[in-house]
């Protein structure tokens, strides 16, 4: 159970006293009209008097599993690999920052192979293909790629940027048509990379945001969605990349539609890993209904709908991801308020039903489909100085990939709301509206991690009551790390739980981690 306590200040209470005229249009302010609205304003504040406090409670149960978290991570961009210089980058965001997954572009485009160049039967010549995939673009990609698995992770390839104009359309170039075409270019590359270069994978996600199309990906309507898909399974099956499954989708923004028109091939259930989501804002609601306000009151966003068709769904084991996460700014002027956003978004999604997050992006870089320099990164890069620095972004994230881990459950968090009797306003005296978190426990019940938001502005203490842990998690100590415009995933004195419980300071808005995970 957690309680926050709040105490309204002099200012709280200066705001609540004075009158507003607007209230009573016409009426001329009397001795009698300012008595009324001093004793409405005496019953507004009663619930928060001095002395007495607010109590937002909330019961972790690890004894009430949800759904399993596969880790977190970042984009990367191989081309910055620059002779090894990516490396210290790479060790950052891995031992640090504890990025378990990471998608690759190899190139930031789909057009490395011409389709000139392919024999009568579709396919190219083994020298052809040797003389791309030995070339400096794909050796930077293969290093980069060496590296990862070096250090135990497994990343997937993700294929990205415009098309030859052979693969589409006579009428638009840019809207795929040629599908076997584009499945014979990716799985070369696919091939390539397992025979020759001996790299660790079995994942791919084929297409990149294709609901939108150029520069993303290429174009790919409704009806070109199963089709593709389709090219790309036989293909992978024809080179014994049986093993390989796809991460569906990665669109743009959340359509039913499309993802119907996947649903309904459940032959494919068991070569599809995770549905791929993109999400740079609160959704596609409406205003009134996003972010915190909306999770408060328990509605879902178009991506949380798209979440519980496929758990109602023949493919109700794939995952569902959100393979690209963050915030478009890039004047590098709200630096905290870019960490605070983006970590709402991963933790609604997460609230939602989503297994992970992967920021774009990993940092700041050359992006080939845009050819543009983007400053979206985690990290600041030196180029010049082949240095990468952690921005306050960086910091946010590090809240929630180093201390959530792999394998993780969330469990449920589930408010106690002590509503006043005959309080029309008793929901939006609630201070949970303020407040977003997300509770995990390991997988045997040892550990535990909370990771939240809090928009309070008065300083607050969290007393948590924690359910169904291990009595070895009850008897480890716990820290607290917060992110801040002025604390930088800081960690605070660690803390005992007594009785099944905790007491945790918090200082102002902050990002908080609570957590035994060390």
């Amino acid at each position: 159970m957690i309680e926050i306590a709040t105490t309204p200040t002099v200012r709280d209470l200066r705001r609540r006293w004075k009158p507003r005229k607007e209230r009573l249009p016409g009426l001329r302010w009397s001795l009698f009209a300012a008595a009324s609205l001093a004793i409405a304003n005496i019953a507004a504040i009663a619930a928060v008097a001095p002395g007495e406090t607010t109590a937002l409670q909330l019961v972790i149960d690890a004894g009430k599993p949800l759904q399993t978290i596969d880790g977190f991570g970042v984009n990367v961009n191989p081309a910055q690999w620059r002779g090894g210089n990516l490396k210290p980058a790479l060790d950052l965001l891995v031992d640090d920052l504890g990025c378990t997954l990471f998608r690759v572009d190899p190139v930031g485009v789909a057009d490395w192979l011409d389709p000139a160049r392919r024999n009568a039967d579709g396919t190219y010549t083994p020298e052809y293909l040797k003389s791309v995939y030995t070339s400096a673009m794909f050796r930077d990609c293969w290093e980069t790629y060496r590296v990862l698995n070096a250090k135990h992770v497994e990343p997937f390839f993700s294929i990205s940027g415009r098309i030859p104009a052979r693969l589409g359309r006579t009428d638009n170039p840019r809207r795929l048509a040629d599908f076997d075409g584009y499945a014979e270019m990716v799985v070369t590359l696919l091939k390539w990379a397992r025979q020759e270069e001996h790299l660790q994978f079995s994942l791919l996600s084929p297409f990149n945001e294709t609901d939108i199309g150029y520069p993303e990906g290429p174009k790919l309507e409704a009806e070109d969605v199963a089709p593709a898909v389709k090219a790309v399974l036989k293909k992978l099956d024809k080179a014994g990349l049986t093993d390989v499954r796809l991460i569906l989708l990665d669109d743009g923004f959340p359509h039913q539609e499309r993802l119907d028109l996947v649903l309904n091939q459940p032959q494919w259930r068991d070569r599809t890993a995770a549905f791929g989501f993109h999400r740079y804002n609160s959704g596609r609601e409406n205003q009134q209904n996003s972010g915190f306000r909306a999770a408060w009151r328990g509605q879902k966003s178009d991506f949380g709908q798209l979440a519980m068709r496929i758990h109602d769904s023949p493919f109700a084991g794939s995952r569902v991801w959100m393979t690209e996460y963050g915030d478009l700014d890039q004047t590098g002027l709200v630096e905290s308020e870019v960490g605070w956003r983006s970590t709402e978004r991963i933790l609604l999604a997460i609230n939602e039903g989503f297994s992970t997050g992967l920021v774009w992006d990993a940092f700041d870089n050359f992006h080939k489909h845009d050819n543009a320099w983007s400053t979206y990164g985690l990290l600041a890069s030196d180029t010049r100085n082949s240095t990468y620095t952690p921005k306050p972004r960086y910091f946010a994230a590090k809240q929630l990939f180093r201390f959530v881990r792999p394998g993780f459950v969330r469990v449920a968090a589930e408010p106690v709301r002590k509503e006043a009797k005959d309080d029309p306003y008793a929901r939006w005296r609630d201070p949970f509206m303020h407040v977003l978190l997300c509770a995990f426990v390991s997988p045997d019940r040892k550990d535990f991690t909370i990771v939240g938001l809090s928009r309070i502005e008065p300083s607050i203490t969290l007393t948590v009551s924690l359910q169904g842990l291990r009595p070895e998690a009850l008897q480890k100590e716990v820290a607290c790390y917060r992110t801040n415009p002025d604390e930088l995933c800081k960690q605070g004195a660690r803390i005992r739980i007594q009785d099944r419980e905790l007491t945790v300071p918090l200082n102002g808005p902050t990002v908080f981690t609570i957590t035994t995970v060390k």
